[in-house]
């Protein structure tokens, strides 16, 4: 496996769809729906090749695990056309801008998802180590 591998977001074959499917005028539904596809390429890319996940540490007990890269968001898109010369940098700043908007006003997270409302109740904390220190 090549180095950096483990925490790659985009693969070349995914940069390649990206630039082949991308429209200045694609809806934001569009482009979340494409994003939630090359989540699931990244997905199959990753198992396809048996890259491991990347290793973190517990901020708690400091116990390595290994943890998955979350779903490819709507900016990691922008940045990924940006940084591939396919939109300039005001183009960008201005998606960003709203990319932002969009997502406030409609209540979405980063990938485009409703988000759940905020619950009045404690958290349960996950115990993400498995050491049993309830964190």
């Amino acid at each position: 496996m090549p180095a950096g591998d483990a925490q790659r977001v985009w693969f070349p074959e995914m940069f390649a769809e990206l630039k082949t499917s991308w429209s200045r005028t694609m809806p934001w539904k569009e482009f979340t729906d494409f994003c939630a596809r090359m989540t699931e390429k990244r997905k199959q890319i990753r198992r396809e090749r048996g890259i491991q996940p990347p290793k973190t540490r517990c901020p708690m007990c400091g116990k390595a695990s290994r943890s998955d890269i979350s779903g490819v968001s709507i900016r990691s898109a922008l940045f990924a056309l940006k940084n591939n010369g396919v939109i300039t940098d005001a183009e960008f700043k201005e998606l960003d801008r709203s990319w932002t908007e969009h997502k406030k006003k409609n209540g979405l997270d980063a990938h485009g998802r409703k988000v759940a409302p905020k619950s009045t109740e404690k958290p349960v904390t996950e115990n993400t180590c498995g050491d049993g220190h309830g964190h």
